[in-house]
């Protein structure tokens, strides 16, 4: 089941299973909200982590974003991208604007609390053009995550996060089924998921991908791999017990995985926060053979 979205005005017009249509397919995002949550969670997991002093920088870098959206708000008419073929925030259809770079750059003036390696790479990002800036963007966005120092990544992505989360919550409009099978890309942006989670109170345990971009989430099947659709041979690992709040979802038929987060388990999850936190469960997952299909902004791959 692939999702779409189309303006509300057309939504009943719209042919499609009953069943499904019950289901709520997406949830836009709320900025301010997700950033505040998600500082409040990694500061609680620094405190007892061994990577403690990572989870209070991404948490500095978060209270940044959630100031970022609510003073430096962007307001789009974007009902002209729905209900074409592309999703409406992804490249194809929304080709990418320099507003992102006013973000990235009061994230830059405003981190304090830098190491020597860190402060580095704020200087070579100030250095760089908006045209450079430009290019790179583009290389994130279009999964070639190889082309970008990852340490300038994060801080790319993050200008990025702020600016698209932004245009996600501004869509008018609603998501409809369609019959072809493609689940592991955001039907706003065209983004890789950071995992799914089921979310507190979801009635019969719904999964939900979660937007590495705009922070979107989207309606996927349990027990099914969201990379291939494969229904057969899903392992779940965790690392302490059987009944974990995080655990990894693995397919034996194109052996990637990703995390899924259970807020009825814990209800303080927080999926970027806690994804981060529990990388031990990525790494002993790896060992086992298989690769992570998601991505993490926090987290780029070197």
């Amino acid at each position: 089941m692939s999702i779409k979205i189309i303006p509300q005005k057309q939504l009943e017009q719209q042919a499609s299973n009953s069943v499904i249509r019950q289901i709520p397919l997406l949830f836009f995002p709320s900025p301010q909200n997700i950033y505040v949550h998600r500082a409040k969670r990694l500061k609680t997991l620094a405190t007892n982590n061994q990577f403690n002093d990572y989870l209070s920088f991404c948490a500095q870098i978060v209270e940044l974003q959630a100031n970022l959206a609510k003073q430096n708000s962007v307001n789009v008419d974007l009902s002209h991208l729905l209900n074409d073929k592309y999703p409406p925030l992804s490249l194809n259809n929304l080709p990418l604007s320099n507003v992102w770079q006013e973000y990235l750059n009061n994230l830059l003036s405003s981190i304090t609390a830098t190491t020597e390696q860190i402060a580095l790479v704020i200087e070579q990002l100030k250095q760089n053009t908006a045209q450079q800036l430009h290019d790179k963007a583009l290389h994130l966005l279009n999964g070639k995550f190889d082309c970008v120092d990852g340490n300038e990544a994060l801080f790319i992505w993050s200008s990025l996060s702020v600016y698209y989360s932004q245009l996600a919550s501004q869509i008018k409009g609603k998501a409809i089924a369609e019959s072809t099978d493609k689940n592991c890309l955001c039907p706003v942006c065209n983004s890789m998921p950071v995992a799914s989670i089921i979310q507190l109170g979801s009635n019969n345990g719904l999964r939900y991908l979660h937007c590495s971009l705009c922070e979107s989430e989207w309606y996927v099947p349990r027990i099914k791999c969201t990379t291939c659709d494969n229904m057969k041979d899903i392992q779940y690992f965790s690392l302490d017990v059987e009944l974990s709040a995080t655990k990894t979802e693995c397919c034996d038929a194109c052996h990637s995985y990703l995390k899924i987060l259970d807020q009825d388990k814990d209800p303080h999850i927080e999926i970027i926060a806690d994804d981060i936190a529990s990388l031990i469960l990525d790494i002993k997952t790896e060992e086992e053979g298989f690769a992570k299909s998601g991505m993490n902004p926090f987290i780029f791959a070197q």
